[in-house]
């Protein structure tokens, strides 16, 4: 009885962590991991993006600097794998459109994302405090 009840918690454990996916999200100064997401919409299955934009007047994404300077960046999201493919076919200036389906497959170049970073180093530091 036991036996079953263990293999079908891991096998049901298996199943989730199969079907989801963990994307990163954010611009390339600033970006962090999300936590595994099973659909994105419309039970449409979720899809790691990563692209080149242009930054705008009034682009949230980007400083008064990148605003002004018509800076191009890096952007990482997680969308539903329909509206990622209109992504890469749209001539909307978005470059080097990256759509993939693996966790972790849009990681910034340098492997890095600041932000997370920090929250990292942060969270050590923490860490050592308690252990004490």
């Amino acid at each position: 009885m036991c036996r079953r009840l263990l293999f079908t918690i891991v096998f049901c454990l298996s199943f989730i962590t199969i079907s989801s996916i963990r994307c990163y999200t954010g611009t390339d100064r600033k970006c962090i991991l999300t936590p595994h997401k099973n659909n994105c919409s419309s039970n449409e299955t979720c899809q790691c993006a990563k692209y080149i934009f242009q930054c705008t007047q009034n682009d949230q994404a980007c400083n008064e600097y990148e605003q002004s300077n018509n800076v191009k960046k890096w952007a990482y999201t997680i969308l539903p794998a329909s509206k990622c493919q209109s992504l890469k076919t749209s001539s909307n200036g978005y470059e080097q459109v990256t759509c993939c389906s693996k966790n972790r497959c849009n990681q910034p170049h340098n492997g890095k994302c600041s932000l997370s970073q920090a929250r990292r180093r942060n969270l050590r530091k923490i860490t050592d405090l308690i252990d004490f």
